[in-house]
């Protein structure tokens, strides 16, 4: 279990995991899973980065619930939920130093594509929403970051910003919730990780009162700048380290 000087890094990390994805919609894994994958083995990273997007999606969903717009997201977030038992899967049977690689190399993707705002060919389709969901939670569940690419689905449809980050929520805590109940199934949730998921918790409390008030008062251009040149600024680093080892 987390301790010391481990789970005060460990907090601050999902505190602010919490805040980015309760803001925008997506982000927790971006933000968090730099900082995570230095004091945890990688899956047990990706495992509690899911527990607590359910746990700030889950209050998010309560705080947004009267924008959701079912009947026209319902394609997206039911296709999260069938990937999931294929990415537990691939978890399970990942290398860890090239779990990591991976993990780094798909939020800088990530991280890049959010910064200009690149458009998904073909969003408008009947089509983009179930690929969207899939891959989505596919990316989610095996490596705890792919939420822009739903995130840039929703953006878009033309959605108001409290339907995006409502959609995203309930789409979040469908897919994430089934991924820890088969993380357990699959052993991949022992006692210490749960332990974690309970210390850290709190945090995404904490982050998800913070990310109202910054959605309702902070201008969201300068903080999604913020979050994603501390993302990628993180990431290069962690890249370097990852790639040292090899070498």
């Amino acid at each position: 279990m987390l301790t010391g000087l481990e789970l005060a890094i460990g907090l601050v990390a999902v505190f602010f995991g919490s805040v980015v994805l309760g803001t925008i919609g997506f982000g927790l894994g971006m933000v968090a899973m730099p900082v995570l994958l230095v004091i945890l083995a990688p899956q047990d990273a990706v495992v509690i980065v899911n527990a607590m997007i359910v746990l700030t999606a889950g209050l998010t969903v309560i705080q947004t619930r009267r924008h959701l717009r079912l009947r026209e997201s319902w394609p997206f977030v039911v296709a999260g939920v069938p990937p999931v038992p294929i990415a537990v899967l691939l978890l399970d049977s990942a290398n860890p130093a090239a779990l990591r690689i991976a993990i780094v190399g798909l939020i800088m993707i990530l991280a890049v594509m959010s910064l200009f705002r690149l458009r998904l060919p073909g969003a408008r389709r009947p089509w983009a929403g179930p690929a969207c969901g899939f891959i989505t939670t596919l990316l989610v569940t095996a490596l705890g970051v792919g939420g822009p690419l739903g995130g840039l689905y929703a953006i878009a449809q033309g959605w108001a910003r409290d339907t995006i980050r409502a959609t995203l929520a309930l789409y979040f805590v469908l897919a994430a919730g089934l991924a820890l109940a088969l993380y357990a199934v699959a052993g991949l949730a022992p006692v210490a990780t749960a332990q974690n998921i309970g210390v850290l918790a709190p945090a995404v409390a904490l982050g998800a009162v913070t990310a109202g008030i910054v959605a309702r008062r902070m201008s969201l251009r300068v903080f999604r700048y913020t979050v994603i040149f501390v993302i990628i600024g993180g990431s290069v680093g962690l890249l370097a380290r990852e790639l040292g080892r090899l070498w």
